[in-house]
């Protein structure tokens, strides 16, 4: 706001507080001129109520004259007050009504000098304004009432017979005297007044400018806001595809194990059926050999030529060899296509499509296909036990999260025991057991343990210990994100440094009887 507006703001609120003042001052003499006119009628009718002429009394004149001249200078000042509240004219006509009042209790009261201290209270109170030209008007009906009373009826003014004009003078002198200090005060309440509406409009400007400021930075800070949940909303959705991507990474990185493990089996059943397949001629010679024994065309022949013909043909084949292999090669071709299917069978149940809503899951059956899915990621370096509860019911969850989050503490654990037995293998133990409300998974591995110094680092994005390379350090932190945050569960880790460590994951049975949402 620039000082032209201020000024006019300040002159705005000035005459706002002046309004208000008047409006007051003028409530409060309408009640005044009442009780004016009341004190009037009953000062007439105790000080004079009658007059006598002999034997004769009669109401005395002041009755009459506080009944007429009363109701008279209080009627005006009322009416005004009532329709025009606030304005020069009224509060001229009240303080003139006000001295008028004091000149009629001053005749009442026969020129009783202490009721002319009611001429120095009307002015105090006039000056209630706080506008002096209020006081002009009533000090000079004061002095003019004064000075004529004083000289045709010094008795109604000042109770002597005698004319008394310097008495009148010295009486206005006073009364100017008063208006001097109130004046004065009414010079400094207006100065006051201005002060005050100032320093509002000051405060007023510095208020507009605060807000200004306020809406200022409140747009920016709510762009900030805006921005900080468009990030954290790209930070999910890169966390999303970050866990799509460690998925799509740990089934690239099992394609070739896996491609070994189906590979391995598929080599015998393969050279199984060709070697099948090359002695199955010979076994058909053997059995064209005895067709030709009973064909009615063929060769007459004696007994002992038929044994002799066929059992050469026996010695050529090696019926022995074939009698010992062929089964075997069949047995072994069956257990490679059992293999096979079993790897098949896990992989499809790892790579389970997942669904947004929760299901009912086999977590034991899950864990099974996961332990195969991953096997050349921890053969190398560990045994596996498994102690699955097979009493465990289904559990509500996002069955292929929950696959994800299970390799990656396997993987880990292989990892860990691979670092610290470099020459026999270790352990890894996974447990499943359940309560009235959690399921519980635990997968502990033997491996040098975790050092109390990073131990609370483990779940933090990107880190590591291992070499550059050879891990990104997402593994630990997308299985604990998985399990609190889309799994409504518990992860949690114990490590002794040297022995080993066991991360446990606690899954709610059924979500619904327990209150947890949905991620």
């Amino acid at each position: 706001m620039d000082r032209p507006e201020l000024q006019k703001r300040e002159h705005e609120i000035l005459n706002e507080q002046f309004a208000h003042v008047y409006r007051h001052t003028d409530k409060m003499f309408a009640w005044l001129m009442v009780l004016q006119f009341v004190a009037g009628v009953v000062m007439a009718i105790v000080l004079s109520p009658r007059t006598w002429q002999g034997a004769n009394s009669n109401t005395h004149i002041h009755v009459f004259a506080a009944l007429t001249i009363g109701s008279l200078l209080a009627a005006l000042p009322i009416y005004l007050v009532w329709r025009h509240s606030g304005t020069l004219f009224t509060r001229t006509i009240i303080g003139i009504s006000q001295v008028l009042f004091s000149a009629l209790f001053i005749h009442l009261s026969g020129g009783r000098i202490e009721t002319h201290f009611h001429v120095f209270g009307s002015l105090a109170f006039l000056s209630l304004y706080r506008d002096w030209k209020v006081l002009i008007l009533p000090t000079v009906v004061v002095a003019i009432d004064h000075l004529v009373r004083a000289l045709f009826w010094p008795q109604s003014v000042f109770g002597i017979l005698s004319s008394a004009p310097w008495r009148a003078v010295e009486h206005a002198g006073w009364v100017i005297f008063e208006d001097v200090f109130l004046v004065y005060g009414c010079t400094r309440a207006t100065q006051e007044m201005r002060a005050i509406a100032h320093n509002q409009a000051r405060l007023e400007s510095m208020n507009a400018v605060i807000e200004r400021e306020v809406e200022s930075r409140t747009r920016e800070l709510s762009d900030r806001t805006d921005a900080l949940q468009s990030e954290i909303i790209e930070r999910k959705i890169l966390q999303d595809q970050l866990l799509q991507a460690q998925k799509l990474e740990s089934i690239g990185q099992l394609a070739a194990g896996i491609a070994h493990e189906i590979n391995t089996p598929s080599q015998y059943v393969s050279d199984n059926t060709r070697f099948v397949r090359d002695q199955f001629d010979e076994i058909l010679a053997v059995i064209d050999r005895y067709a030709e024994q009973i064909d009615p065309d063929a060769p007459a022949m004696s007994w002992q030529e038929r044994v002799t013909d066929i059992r050469a043909t026996l010695e050529r084949l090696d019926y022995d060899f074939l009698k010992k292999e062929i089964p075997l090669a069949l047995e072994q071709s069956l257990e490679g296509i059992n293999r096979i299917t079993k790897i098949v069978s896990a992989m499809k149940d790892f790579s389970h499509p997942g669904s947004i809503d929760f299901e009912m899951a086999d977590i034991n059956r899950a864990i099974r296909s996961t332990v195969v899915v991953c096997s050349n990621k921890w053969k190398q370096y560990a045994d596996i036990e498994m102690d699955l509860d097979e009493q465990m019911p289904a559990v509500s969850c996002l069955l292929a999260e929950f696959n994800q989050a299970v390799l990656n503490l396997i993987t880990n654990s292989a990892d860990a025991i691979a670092e610290k037995h470099s020459e026999s293998k270790g352990l890894i133990t996974i447990k499943t057991a359940f309560t009235s409300e959690n399921a519980e998974i635990t997968v502990h591995d033997n491996g040098g343990g975790i050092p109390t110094s990073i131990k609370d680092k483990i779940f933090d994005p990107f880190f590591t210990t291992k070499e550059v390379g050879k891990g990104t350090g997402q593994g630990l932190c997308i299985s604990r994100d998985i399990v609190v945050t889309k799994l409504g569960g518990e992860m949690l880790c114990e490590s002794i440094e040297g022995e080993g460590t066991t991360f446990t994951i606690k899954l709610p049975i059924d979500r619904k009887s327990h209150g947890v949402a949905a991620a």
